[in-house]
Parts: C-alpha cells; structure tokens; sequence
C-alpha cells in the first residue's frame, strides 16, 4: 500500500493565491475612494473660486453705483436729493442685476444711497450690497 504525503507548501500556495485576489479588490476600492474624494475636493474648489469671482464681480458693479451716485450728486444736486439720478446700467449678457435705492426719510440733510447687485448660480440666488450716506453741505 502506498501512502500519498501532501506537502504543506502546495497548501500554502493556494491560500496565497486567494489572498491576492481579495488584496487586489481591497486595494481598487482604496485607490476608488481616494480618487472621488480627490475629484468632490476638485468640484467644490471651482465651485468656491466661481463663487468668489462672481462676489468680486458683484462688489465692483456696486462699487459702480455708489461712484455713480456721488457723481449725481456733484453734477445736479438737486436731481440727487430728489431721488431722480439715473442708474446707469450694466452690460449686456451678465447675470447681474443692480438696484440703487436713496433714502432721506430720516434726516432730510442725510441720504443713504443703498447699492444691490443680485445674481443667480447653481447653488440659488445671492446678493452684494454697499451702502453709503452723504450729507448736505451748508
């Protein structure tokens, strides 16, 4: 009678082989994870710097306002604080919209020249807004 001896490393070699198998699918789902963690961190840069071009964008336009009003004001006085200044506009295709509100219902020697610019992106609508007050010089 013969005796059939298994040796112990052709045991082995085929754990190994399984082992890899699984190690090859630990390691795809890693090198998966990292790269959508990478590309959200991607998405969500470009959305903050678009963000922030559009609310410097947004300021410069309101800052625009704000001069247009003092020029009113040294130009025709009196047009200024009858609140009948023109609001000169923006240019065409932008996204932007402004609004120029004056008010000297508090104080007829003080009027507050509210500047909004409004614009609309994927996360909703959002607002730059600069205010200034100037006074009648007796």
């Amino acid at each position: 009678m013969k005796k059939i001896i298994h040796h112990p490393s052709s045991i082995i070699h085929s754990a190994n082989g399984g082992q890899s198998i699984v190690e090859v699918i630990v390691a795809l789902a890693l090198i998966t994870l990292v790269a959508l963690g990478l590309v959200k961190a991607t998405i969500t840069s470009i959305n903050n710097a678009s963000f922030a071009r559009d609310q410097r964008i947004a300021t410069q336009y309101a800052q625009e306002g704000i001069e247009n009003a003092r020029k009113c004001k040294e130009e025709n006085e009196v047009a200024f604080w009858n609140k009948s200044c023109p609001v000169s506009p923006l240019p065409n295709g932008t996204k932007f919209t402004r609004t120029i509100s004056f008010d000297n219902s508090k104080d007829p020697n003080i009027m507050i020249v509210l500047v909004e610019v409004s614009w609309n992106d994927s996360k909703g609508p959002h607002k730059s807004s600069l205010q200034t007050y100037f006074t009648k010089w007796k």
